[in-house]
């Protein structure tokens, strides 16, 4: 089967310059038809192998830059240099979060056999917490779609301290989990490494900064594979998990009611300041 290409006026000025430049022609004083066709294929096929971007010698046009030129490659050190700073300071910044970081370690530990089953070990280690002194509780957040972020719920535990001074502190064993990305590239992997195991134990403010600074790393990541962000991966959406909406339990039991510090058996709605909250027609859900 015989196969036609159509070739604009460009093209034809284009290939009766290369004509010209070897010493071809199409005119009938030059030769026969057959050595000027043979030599109108010649140029063809010589344009169709180099591209439209000029002649043999000029060679193929440049490909297009690609993720990991060196601006790219110290914004992602950057990226997992700050992640690693801000989750895991130094302990003359925080003495307490460090005390708090190795009991978390240790229950961790002694409750491996449950690592899998996520509910039944954030209870459990929420558990241990309170048994060795500290203010912990399960909360489980919850938000509706907004901005383009699609709605969801997300489970972890939380220890809230009065000295030496007031804050709250987000422990996730699965933290890392919900940062990682499909097809992630080497330099976004080295973000989610920077997270510390085997829990992230961080002040609230801290695991916001973080979050931001790790969904614009994977947003990088994903476009340099030429993938659009999911509304799951928005910076909205992973802020929401951490920092939005949120009911706390401080029982044991699946079912257990939600409580504050120093509540006894109420029944309260929780959220983080300077964060957006659901629409008012939302009734919040109770925890069966």
């Amino acid at each position: 089967m015989a196969a036609y290409i159509r070739l604009d006026d460009a093209v034809r000025a284009r290939l009766r310059g290369g004509a010209h430049a070897a010493g071809c022609t199409t005119s009938s004083s030059s030769g026969s038809d057959h050595d000027a066709s043979a030599c109108l294929s010649e140029l063809v096929q010589a344009f169709l192998e180099t591209g439209a971007g000029g002649t043999a010698e000029e060679g193929p046009r440049a490909a297009p830059k690609e993720y990991g030129s060196d601006d790219e490659d110290g914004a992602a050190a950057s990226a997992a240099a700050t992640v690693r700073a801000l989750l895991d300071p130094p302990a003359e910044e925080d003495a307490f979060r460090i005390r708090l970081a190795a009991a978390v370690a240790a229950a961790a530990e002694a409750e491996a056999a449950l690592r899998a089953h996520g509910a039944a070990f954030r209870r459990a280690l929420a558990r241990r917490l309170r048994g060795a002194g500290y203010d912990a509780g399960v909360c489980r957040s919850r938000w509706e779609a907004s901005g383009g972020a699609a709605a969801g719920t997300y489970e972890y535990v939380d220890v809230v301290a009065v000295a030496p001074a007031a804050a709250r502190y987000i422990v996730d064993a699965d933290f890392r989990a919900a940062l990682e990305v499909a097809r992630a590239t080497p330099e976004y992997a080295a973000v989610v490494a920077a997270v510390p195991a085997p829990a992230v134990v961080a002040r609230e403010e801290a695991v916001g900064r973080a979050v931001r600074v790790a969904s614009d790393a994977a947003r990088r990541s994903l476009r340099a594979h030429g993938l659009h962000v999911p509304p799951w991966r928005k910076t909205r959406y992973m802020l929401a998990k951490w920092l939005g909406p949120y009911k706390r339990s401080t029982s044991s039991a699946a079912g257990g009611v939600m409580s504050m510090p120093g509540g006894a058996g109420l029944d309260v709605k929780c959220r983080a300041v300077g964060f957006f909250a659901p629409p008012a027609a939302a009734p919040a859900a109770r925890i069966k």
